[in-house]
């Protein structure tokens, strides 16, 4: 894949057109306007910069995206922000003015997410000040972890292959179709799923047995075994009201998933729906677009790093964000 990258850098020398895009979202849990989120959500940001061109009939691109998702929550760990970076390219080739074919290839990788305490079922294990019992291990595969209780890293590298066809039409600019795989890696640390003392795993406080809620708490860790998901992927774009310098846009994208070798703890969504509303200013080699975009069922489908069997039980409810999208071309 580093062929790619570097075809991918070494063509827009030789390019009869070249862009950049600037991309910025945005979400607040306090916006009204948009969607109801989870009490946990807080605040969304991502930033994405991508390069393309255009060299005869060879189109492609790179792109670099980090996003930041806020979470705050009641119970230990209270603060589970995400952030993440992802990176990728596109080679593709336009068959006719109408058509083109192309391939792509992304990875993504979260932070390492580290807690000093967790909780379970009313138990707060770890070595903060409202702890119940603080947790250590002298086993020295433990040592990375300092004074935290449990650690976890996740990626993901995400393979397709797509066609979309360009119509000259008053209200419809193009369709498409993508078929994608994807493969997700996350790994996890920590001494508590050692405890082996009876006097421990036997306490009980307010009916809840401190063994069974360690094993229902990490039975909800991400799995550390890989596991894919195969995807196929329609849109829509649509520019239906154009004013002098001044585009109205819609865009519409229908996600079909499975799931292979992934262990569910309840009914994962199986497809997610995508609008997009806007309005583009343009001038000359320069176009500003305002956007929002909702989706279905969260990011599933768009975001792969956001899904694991720890976030699984958000991924029934829709999700809103708004952006801005700044392009040039040369």
């Amino acid at each position: 894949m580093k062929y790619i990258f570097i075809f991918i850098f070494t063509f827009p020398l030789l390019a009869n057109e070249v862009y950049i895009n600037f991309d910025q979202k945005f979400m607040d849990a306090d916006w009204s306007f948009l969607p109801d989120v989870s009490s946990s959500f807080n605040k969304n940001s991502s930033e994405t910069i991508e390069t393309g061109f255009l060299f005869k009939k060879i189109k492609g691109s790179y792109f670099k995206n980090d996003i930041e998702l806020s979470l705050e929550r009641a119970t230990e760990p209270k603060n589970i922000t995400l952030n993440a970076k992802k990176e990728g390219g596109l080679i593709g080739y336009t068959i006719d003015d109408n058509n083109l074919v192309y391939i792509s290839y992304s990875t993504q990788d979260a932070n390492q997410q580290v807690f000093n305490c967790y909780e379970f079922s009313g138990f707060i294990l770890g070595g903060c000040e409202n702890a119940t019992f603080i947790i250590s291990s002298s086993n020295s595969k433990y040592d990375e972890l300092g004074s935290n209780i449990i650690s976890i890293d996740g990626d993901t590298d995400t393979f397709k292959f797509g066609f979309e066809r360009y119509l000259d039409t008053f209200w419809l600019k193009s369709f498409s179709f993508e078929a994608a795989k994807t493969k997700y890696n996350y790994n996890w640390l920590s001494p508590i799923e050692d405890i082996r003392s009876p006097l421990l795993l036997n306490l009980s406080i307010n009916g809840n047995v401190l063994g069974e809620a360690i094993e229902k708490t990490l039975d909800r860790l991400p799995q550390r075994d890989q596991w894919e998901s195969l995807q196929i992927s329609f849109g829509l774009k649509q520019k239906f009201i154009s004013i002098y310098n001044f585009n109205v846009i819609g865009e519409y994208d229908l996600v079909v998933l499975d799931f292979n070798n992934y262990s569910a703890i309840n009914k994962t969504p199986k497809y997610n729906f995508k609008i997009r509303a806007g309005v583009e200013i343009y001038l000359n080699n320069i176009i500003l677009t305002f956007y929002g975009d909702v989706y279905k069922n969260n990011l599933i489908g768009f975001e792969p790093i956001t899904f694991n069997q720890r976030t699984e039980h958000y991924f029934d409810k829709t999700y809103g964000e708004l952006g801005l999208l700044f392009n040039i071309s040369f």
